[in-house]
């Protein structure tokens, strides 16, 4: 019985020395056939660290988007007020686009102005912390409509502020969406149920 045993653990011993577990010439854990593969996956980590650290020019939205021209006066106070804010926080900020007439909603809030920034960095959930204390910094004032501390969720985060400006004032709730990548500011009608503490 014992012999049987020393002869298979010697035939396993010879076994994994002839196939070798030793390292062959050339085998290495990232070598491809084609260098392509590798070149792929040196990519893949670049963009996965520059996402992780914040790089200034991670947010593929932003490289293809067109910064157009406000066309409604107040879009273009806000745009003046906002985007300072975007620009210092987030290296960049540009509008992609801006709703051509107010809307009523079911409740019967009718949201005036409607307008769309991406911004240069890739946006986190976390952003909307930043964005809230750089706002409030910059003279908007908490809103009761959303709660005077910003929501964040998985998807991004929501706020609402004050803002007045030499032209109006304005009930804002501004939304940072983290899955399309946008900023979304929506200016409502003063005067609603939502701005007053009840």
């Amino acid at each position: 019985m014992y012999r049987l045993a020393y002869l298979f653990l010697a035939a396993c011993i010879a076994v994994t020395a002839g196939n070798g577990c030793s390292k062959k010439e050339g085998e290495e854990p990232t070598k491809y056939k084609s260098q392509a593969g590798l070149e792929k996956l040196t990519q893949q980590a670049a963009a996965g660290q520059s996402r992780a650290s914040g790089n200034a020019s991670d947010n593929r939205a932003f490289n293809s988007a067109k910064d157009t021209q406000a066309q409604a006066a107040e879009v273009r106070d806000l745009d003046s007020a906002i985007r300072p804010v975007l620009k210092r926080l987030f290296g960049d900020a540009r509008i992609v686009s801006e709703s051509a007439r107010p809307e009523t909603k079911r409740d019967g809030e009718v949201v005036e102005n409607r307008f769309t920034y991406v911004v240069r960095k890739y946006l986190a959930p976390q952003d909307g912390e930043s964005l809230h204390a750089a706002l409030r910094a910059a003279h908007f004032s908490t809103s009761p409509r959303l709660g005077s501390k910003p929501t964040i969720w998985s998807g991004g985060a929501g706020m609402s502020l004050f803002k007045s400006t030499s032209l109006r004032s304005y009930s804002l709730v501004i939304n940072v969406d983290t899955r399309k990548q946008q900023i979304v500011v929506e200016s409502y009608r003063l005067g609603s149920k939502y701005d007053r503490l009840m």
